[in-house]
């Protein structure tokens, strides 16, 4: 692994931090290094997957806590008068109305502290990636959904003649 390698892995994990600069620069800039550079160097291209698919489990778990945290706390604040329907007319969501006022506002608090967390371990295992990246290995971040999977080559596969047999791969 060349020095370059490793500059350009430790750039890739700290592009993620591109979303304080702005919207979606999470996304943006360590695909578009990702996508220049994954053809050259197998390194690369298992650390620019390692930080999109972190990102992109990121950004699931932000619209399930955000989510989460405003339709309880909204409840809880409306005490269930947000009992929407879904008729010809309108959307419901129901048994919210069956919701405490206190445990509304908790299950939320909790929902928005949890996302908070999310955000400072998310730049806390940014910077770790690319601390790792320096030191030429490539961080896998915990919890990440593989949403980009590793491409199969076919460049090594066998190519059969006309004579040989074709062969059957069975497992046991």
């Amino acid at each position: 692994m060349t020095a370059n390698e490793r500059n350009i892995g430790t750039i890739l994990h700290l592009s993620a931090l591109g979303q304080y600069l702005f919207p979606f620069g999470n996304f943006i800039l360590p695909a578009f290094i990702w996508s220049a550079k994954k053809e050259t160097s197998p390194m690369l291209e298992a650390q620019g997957r390692s930080v999109l698919n972190f990102q992109l489990s990121v950004f699931v778990y932000t619209i399930v806590l955000v989510g989460l945290g405003l339709l309880l706390t909204l409840s809880a604040f409306t005490k269930g008068m947000i009992a929407f329907q879904w008729d010809d007319q309108s959307f419901a969501i129901r048994n919210l109305e069956n919701i405490s006022f206190s445990t509304g506002l908790v299950v939320g608090i909790t929902a928005f502290v949890l996302f908070a967390l999310l955000k400072i371990t998310e730049f806390v295992l940014i910077v770790y990636g690319a601390l790792e990246a320096t030191r030429g290995k490539v961080y896998h971040y915990p919890l990440s959904i593989p949403f980009l999977r590793k491409r199969v080559n076919n460049n090594n596969a066998q190519t059969m003649d006309s004579t040989s047999e074709p062969k059957v791969f069975t497992s046991e």
